[in-house]
């Protein structure tokens, strides 16, 4: 099997482990200074203030508020999926210093946290759908691009579930008496846990002994994952974006039901 690269996106997991959570796309933040910019030239057109419960009709029914506000919703839920596989990283690497460092047989704990991290990711691909479909019901696709859309995700993350199937169910290069590696994988960790775990190895090379090194094995996977992952999440932010914005250009007009 062999395992996801990672690169220096993320932080080094030899003292921290740690995704950086999703941004919104920078083009989408200009779009409140446009609305307010909007609905400044229409109270001065009017010769009057909005009251308060106008604003909050132009907002709903302004592109610039309501699309771009569920826009970043999408993206805060996205994140709390990151924030969620951030604990699991971080209870791996406490695992992986020292298997005795947290409750429970160790062997049993991590691999509920891998199988835990799988089921997080596979999160992202039902909470896009559910963004696909707002966007579909307001106008900005329709129902082929939706479908294309959520096929992305698919498409982009199949490996995924076979790795997730292989490892869970088949148990790719670990069985439940002996735990194969790539010997290579020691040449990317420190010196002192390299000794550690060539130590670990030679002493007795079950799972039980070597769950720290399953740890590493684990995180190594996950942090591979989540990399081409931010890569994918942040092009198709921008493609939505620029969708948005284009759509913007040809439907936008801020209206009140009262403009007297």
């Amino acid at each position: 099997m062999s395992l996801p690269e990672v690169n220096s996106t993320f932080k080094d997991v030899e003292t921290v482990a740690h995704i950086q959570i999703l941004q919104p796309p920078s083009q989408l933040l200009s779009g409140f200074l446009d609305f307010a910019k909007e609905v400044a030239q229409k109270s001065k057109a009017i010769e009057r203030k909005f009251s308060e419960e106008e604003l909050v009709e132009l907002f709903n029914n302004s592109f610039p508020g309501k699309i771009r506000a569920n826009f970043f919703l999408w993206v805060m839920d996205l994140n709390k999926v990151i924030e969620a596989i951030n604990i699991i990283l971080s209870d791996l690497l406490e695992l992986r210093k020292d298997k005795n460092s947290l409750s429970g047989n160790p062997v049993i704990r991590s691999e509920f946290l891998l199988q835990a991290f799988f089921g997080e990711f596979f999160k992202i691909r039902e909470i896009a759908k559910v963004f696909f479909k707002y966007l579909t019901k307001e106008g900005i696709l329709n129902n082929k691009y939706k479908e294309d859309f959520v096929g992305f995700y698919f498409t982009a993350f199949n490996w995924v579930y076979d790795l997730r199937n292989n490892i869970i169910h088949q148990g790719v290069h670990i069985n439940d008496f002996e735990l194969k590696l790539d010997f290579g994988f020691l040449n990317n960790l420190s010196k002192e846990e390299r000794l550690k775990f060539i130590t670990l190895i030679n002493e007795s090379n079950t799972r039980e002994n070597t769950v720290e090194i399953q740890c590493a094995i684990y995180m190594k996977i996950i942090l591979g994952i989540m990399k081409n992952y931010l890569e994918f999440q942040e092009f198709l932010n921008n493609v939505l974006a620029d969708l948005i914005i284009d759509f913007e250009k040809m439907h936008l007009e801020i209206t009140v039901s009262r403009n007297e």
